[in-house]
C-alpha cells in the first residue's frame, strides 16, 4: 500500500466525483489513512458503493461549488465526469458538462489559491493511435463525443498550466481501470454481472479488441504517489499490458465453465487496442511489488458481484442497458 505523502496528510484534499468508482476508492483510502478529505458529487449516477467513509460529503454539482468550498485545500483530484463512450453518441450535448465543470473548477482553484490540481482524462483521447504502446506525446485524435470533451478539458488545463499564478496542474490519462464497485457500463463488471444474472458473457463484435487494464487499488496507489513530487504536465496511468475481450472472457469461463458467449454488434468507431507507454509513469512512480494481475483482479471483481443482492444486480444491468 502506498505511503501517504506529507502534502496529502498536512492539508485537505478535495475529490470531485468522490462517490464514483475511482474517486470513491481514493477518498476511502485517504480517509482511512487519517487525511482530511472533502468529496464532491451530485449523485446523478447512483453509486455502486455508498459514500460513507469517504470524508466530508458535499452533494452538489461542480458548477455549484464556491471559492469557500476550496478553503485550505492543498490538492484537488478532479475525477467527476460523464464517461460512457456509447452514451455520448446518443447524448453528445450532455458531455459539454465535462468541459464546463472543468473550466469552473480550474477558475475557482486559481482564485482560492489551491496549489495542486490533478485532472482526470482518458486514453480515449488518442483514438486509433499510430504507436502501441502509446506515449503521452502521441497526437490527440478523439473518435467519440466523450473523448472530444476530454480533449477540450485537457486544452483548458494546459492553458491554466501556462498562466501566471495558476495552480500546479497535472493531467492523468486513465486507461481501463477495473475492480469491485465499478458500474456495469464497463467491460469487466458487465461480464461479471451478466454471468451471474443469466450465465451469459456479452461480447461486442469478434472480441479481439484489446485494452490496457489496471486494478483499482493499483491506480489509487499511483494517484496518491503523484502527490509526493512535482506533477507531470501529462501522464499515462496504465499497466502497459493489453488483454483482448476474449482473453478476459476465458478467465471467467475458467471460473464458470458453463458460461455462454452472447455476441453483440460492434460499437460505433470501435478502437481495436489501447496500450499505455508507461516509461514516464515508471520514472515518476516506483512500480509496486503488490500489483494485482488480471487473473486475480477478475476473480476479486467477480467475487464482489457475487456478494451483491440478485435484485440489485438486475436493476444495475437494466439501468445501464436502458441508457
Amino acid at each position: 500500500m502506498q505511503t501517504i505523502p506529507s502534502e496529502l496528510s498536512r492539508r485537505r484534499s478535495l475529490i470531485t466525483g468522490g462517490a464514483g468508482f475511482i474517486g470513491g476508492n481514493l477518498a476511502r483510502r485517504l480517509t482511512e489513512s487519517g487525511c482530511d478529505v472533502t468529496v464532491v458529487d451530485d449523485l446523478r449516477v447512483p453509486p455502486m458503493i455508498p459514500p460513507e467513509g469517504t470524508g466530508k460529503f458535499l452533494e452538489k454539482s461542480i458548477l455549484e461549488l464556491h471559492e469557500d468550498d476550496l478553503s485550505n485545500v492543498g490538492t484537488v483530484y478532479h475525477l467527476a465526469s460523464h464517461k460512457s463512450v456509447p452514451r455520448s453518441f446518443k447524448e453528445p450535448l450532455e458531455y459539454l458538462d465535462n468541459v464546463d465543470s472543468g473550466r469552473h473548477l480550474l477558475r475557482l482553484c486559481a482564485k482560492a489559491g489551491v496549489p495542486r490540481v490533478v485532472i482526470g482524462s482518458t486514453c480515449e483521447v488518442y483514438g486509433r493511435a499510430d504507436l502501441l504502446p502509446t506515449p503521452e506525446t502521441s497526437p490527440l485524435a478523439p473518435l467519440s463525443p466523450y473523448a472530444a470533451s476530454k480533449v477540450a478539458l485537457e486544452m483548458l488545463a494546459r492553458a491554466h498550466q501556462k498562466a501566471p499564478g495558476a495552480p500546479e496542474i497535472g493531467i492523468v490519462r486513465f486507461f481501463n481501470v477495473y475492480g469491485p464497485g465499478e458500474r456495469p457500463d464497463a467491460l469487466v463488471p458487465r461480464l461479471c454481472a451478466n454471468l451471474l444474472l443469466n450465465g451469459e458473457l456479452p461480447v461486442e463484435g469478434a472480441g479481439s479488441q484489446r485494452r490496457d487494464f489496471s486494478y483499482i487499488t493499483d491506480v489509487v496507489d499511483k494517484l496518491i504517489a503523484l502527490a509526493g513530487g512535482p506533477l507531470p504536465p501529462v501522464l499515462n496511468l496504465g499497466s502497459g499490458i493489453s488483454f483482448s475481450v476474449n482473453e478476459v472472457v476465458a478467465l471467467l469461463q475458467r471460473i464458470s465453465p458453463g458460461a455462454r458467449v452472447a455476441r453483440r454488434p460492434n460499437r460505433v468507431n470501435e478502437i481495436m487496442e489501447f496500450r499505455a507507454d508507461t516509461t514516464q509513469q515508471n520514472l515518476r512512480i516506483a512500480p509496486s511489488p503488490d500489483t494485482v494481475g488480471m487473473e486475480k483482479g477478475t476473480e476479486l471483481t467477480l467475487a464482489w458481484w457475487q456478494s451483491r443482492d440478485a435484485d440489485d444486480i438486475h436493476q444495475r444491468v437494466l439501468h445501464e442497458e436502458s441508457h
